[in-house]
């Protein structure tokens, strides 16, 4: 009868362990699911982040392609309309066109 009781004990205990162990189980899954959800919002916001500074940088490459093809032309224009003189005109002439182009 002493055995049985000792059984009874140990089987009481062990039943004990595994619902302690069950409920720790439990508590970190939950913990674990809380931390998934909280990962996967900072995914989201990161994504969120990550998809505005893609459209930032189309945006400013956009930007500098349009600033770059301006400055080309101001740069063709302004070798196109460079005056190249004959080396024997008068220096009166090289200053009147010098003024002529700064005013």
């Amino acid at each position: 009868m002493e055995a049985i009781k000792k059984k009874m004990q140990m089987l009481k205990l062990d039943k004990e362990n595994a619902i302690d162990r069950a409920e720790q189980a439990e508590a970190d899954k939950k913990a674990a699911e809380d931390k998934c959800k909280q990962v996967e919002d900072e995914l989201m916001a990161l994504q969120k982040k990550l998809k505005g500074t893609e459209d930032e940088l189309d945006k400013y490459s956009e930007a500098l392609k349009d600033a770059q093809e301006k400055l080309e032309q101001a740069e063709k224009k302004a070798t196109d309309n460079t005056v190249t003189f004959p080396p024997k005109w008068p220096l009166f002439f090289y200053l009147y066109f010098y003024v002529l182009s700064n005013c």
